[in-house]
């Protein structure tokens, strides 16, 4: 077995200084930006709950196929491994959003065009968040 794939199934106290990243928690913390907005705009009507809840999931569905993928191996003997897996994790979140977006628009009338855009933006700056969400290692 590979150097790659005995890490890949071994015991993360094998090498402490390779902890997996805490990025998951921005993908938390964009869904519940998402429910909390969703929530903030019902009284608003249930047509923007529902667009601004459709546009937080368009961005967070994506990135949090972006963290499974981009974050799967560590290591440096694993270089190749994580530069590929971020560039498809990186295409797929790009080819996930258009779907979404595409999905929303044929199969959900009516939209709220500026809450499903104002969720899908404010969702995003999320990320500006991440060196706090993630933490800094000790």
């Amino acid at each position: 077995m590979s150097e790659v794939r005995a890490w890949k199934y071994s015991n993360v106290s094998r090498y402490p200084h390779l902890r997996r990243p805490a990025v998951h928690r921005v993908v938390l913390a964009q869904l519940l930006t998402t429910l909390c907005l969703s929530l903030f705009l019902l009284p608003m009507g249930i047509i923007h709950a529902t667009s601004a809840f459709l546009g937080g999931l368009a961005c967070s569905i994506p990135n949090a196929y972006l963290v499974w993928k981009a974050f799967r191996y560590r290591g440096a003997n694993a270089a190749q491994k994580i530069a590929r897996s971020f560039y498809q994790g990186e295409a797929g979140k790009f080819a996930l959003t258009m779907l979404a977006f595409v999905l929303i628009f044929t199969l959900v009338k009516p939209v709220e065009p500026l809450s499903l855009f104002g969720a899908f933006v404010l969702v995003q700056a999320v990320n500006w968040f991440t060196p706090l969400l993630v933490g800094r290692r000790q």
